[in-house]
């Protein structure tokens, strides 16, 4: 019996325009009026997540950052905080740099980020305290304040090259994975933490087990998730590698693939049938 549902949010349940699709959103809905708990999973900070509240009328929470901070969207408030220790992200930092010399890092704390090098400002920024400093000015002025979130972004750089290069530089120091559709942009935190392993917790303190969790995502950064959760989805329209990975998929995004999942699954179609039809995706 299925309890939690789980799910990345960008190019799983939601556009660029940050909004649901109708057909999701009544299936999140029509699930939870069910009993099924739901908790959003995402690489984005908990300051992003605003939208979330203004589109869904029940109580629910969201795992942001990677599993790095778990924040309460009824309450409106960070409960968790998950954070890489400083000294670590600058160990890291000091062996990329070299390396990557002329591109953008940014250090995240829960409310405040810190750019070395070029950027274009945005959505990315919005809602937080943005430093522009070097990032070891950056390490100075954090003390032992956690970091959520650290990030090198290389222009122009195939991004599955990128990844390889910085996980077998850093790889052994920090967690290395991605989260963003064909850019060239690696996230890094606590090697202890990930979307699967905060999920596994925050199960654990709901009394929920792994085969009563379901889960989807559509990125690398998703792929401890759909693993331990007992019935985890990729979407067919996400990275084949992830798919490749999780060996089970679910229509793609464009096709409402999620809905389609939790609609068979409050209508009791067998696992099986699902499985028989999607894995062939």
């Amino acid at each position: 019996m299925i309890k939690l549902i789980a799910s990345d949010l960008d190019g799983t349940l939601i556009g660029p325009d940050f909004r649901f699709r109708p057909r999701t959103l009544h299936a999140l809905e029509a699930a939870r009026a069910a009993g099924i708990d739901i908790v959003f999973v995402t690489g984005r900070p908990s300051r992003w997540l605003t939208p979330l509240r203004e589109q869904t009328d029940f109580d629910s929470y969201a795992i942001c950052s990677n599993g790095a901070v778990v924040y309460h969207l009824g309450a409106n408030e960070v409960e968790a905080v998950n954070g890489a220790e400083p000294a670590v992200i600058e160990r890291a930092h000091t062996r990329l740099e070299p390396i990557f010399p002329e591109v953008t890092y940014t250090l995240e704390t829960v409310d405040t980020v810190y750019i070395q090098g070029p950027h274009d400002g945005g959505d990315v920024l919005e809602g937080a305290r943005v430093v522009e400093s070097s990032i070891a000015e950056a390490f100075v002025a954090l003390g032992d304040t956690p970091i959520i979130k650290y990030l090198v972004r290389v222009p122009g750089m195939d991004p599955d090259i990128l990844q390889v290069r910085v996980a077998q530089t850093v790889g052994e120091l920090v967690s290395v994975t991605r989260g963003v559709v064909g850019e060239p942009l690696i996230e890094m935190g606590s090697k202890t933490v990930n979307k699967g392993r905060t999920l596994a917790q925050f199960a654990a303190r709901h009394g929920i087990e792994a085969h009563e969790v379901m889960a989807f995502g559509d990125m690398p950064n998703d792929a401890e998730m759909l693993c331990w959760a007992g019935r985890g989805y990729a979407m067919a329209s996400g990275e084949p590698a992830l798919i490749k990975k999780v060996g089970r998929t679910c229509p793609p995004f464009g096709e409402d693939g999620v809905a389609q999942v939790i609609e068979n699954l409050l209508e009791g179609h067998s696992g099986s049938a699902e499985e028989a039809v999607w894995d062939s995706v």
